[in-house]
């Protein structure tokens, strides 16, 4: 039987500062920057439809500004056009004029049930995004914080339903083999006449593979949560409609060699 132990904490006295007098809250006004854009971002207003909490969480409080964590002075937005457009943001300094990195291949505004576009920086070369009508890009993107270097191609795409936004992903790679793992999130109407708002919460883990050099495959495991309870079905290469009731859910996933 363990016993509890008693510890004496004891004071490092050289990390003191005997000068400090607390913390002071700044009056200094926040950096405001502004800048006119050739083509307005591309923001999708809720429908009337998409009343619910969940609705207003996942896309209605939407922020358009996409903040690259691989180079933190990298911020990114899709405008109506499906261009993606790289801002470089020096504070204390003027903003210099947003370039294109990338345009969608589908014209965004040509879908009255889409979401907003969604993008993840995976890693320092690799770029997750949904388009907002149901499709996942992977892309290879270079070096991003080389400008001069920088050339987003897309890898793989495929239409996964619903329209869906991109929560997070990651990239790892295990016997040489490259994977990228991406967990997108769908507001779903029920099906059954249940209590509540009628509609829950969709999550799908999407695992893009490649196998050999010109060859990716797709792997999913979705699950949804409704009120107080999840469901789960796991299943690889297709979708099965079996859903199976469980109180909480438990995933084992393959240890990677190393992340990329």
């Amino acid at each position: 039987m363990e016993v509890a132990a008693n510890c004496s904490l004891r004071v490092k006295r050289p990390l003191l500062d005997p000068r400090f007098e607390g913390y002071k809250l700044s009056l200094e006004p926040l950096p405001c920057y502004q800048l006119e854009l050739d083509a307005a971002v591309a923001e999708v207003k809720l429908r009337d439809d998409q009343y619910t909490l969940e609705h207003m969480h996942a896309f209605g409080m939407y922020n358009y500004l996409h903040c690259d964590s691989w180079y933190q002075d990298s911020v990114y937005y899709i405008d109506n056009l499906g261009r993606i457009m790289n801002l470089t943001v020096m504070l204390d300094t003027a903003l210099g004029k947003p370039r294109e990195v990338f345009r969608l291949p589908t014209d965004l505004t040509a879908y009255d049930n889409r979401l907003c576009a969604s993008i993840h920086f995976t890693s320092s070369t690799w770029v997750t995004l949904s388009d907002g009508t149901g499709r996942l890009y992977i892309i290879g993107t270079d070096e991003r914080g080389n400008s001069a270097s920088e050339k987003w191609e897309i890898m793989f795409n495929e239409e996964l339903g619903n329209p869906f936004i991109i929560i997070h992903s990651i990239s790892l790679l295990k016997a040489e083999e490259h994977s990228v793992a991406t967990l997108l999130l769908r507001i779903e109407k029920e099906d059954l006449d249940r209590k509540g708002s009628g509609f829950f919460v969709s999550l799908e883990w999407v695992t893009i593979s490649k196998k050999n050099k010109d060859t990716w495959f797709c792997d999913d495991f979705g699950f949804t949560h409704r009120n107080s309870h999840q469901n789960a079905s796991g299943h690889s290469g297709t979708r099965s409609p079996s859903i199976t009731s469980v109180p909480v859910i438990f995933v084992s996933l393959p240890q990677p060699d190393r992340y990329i």
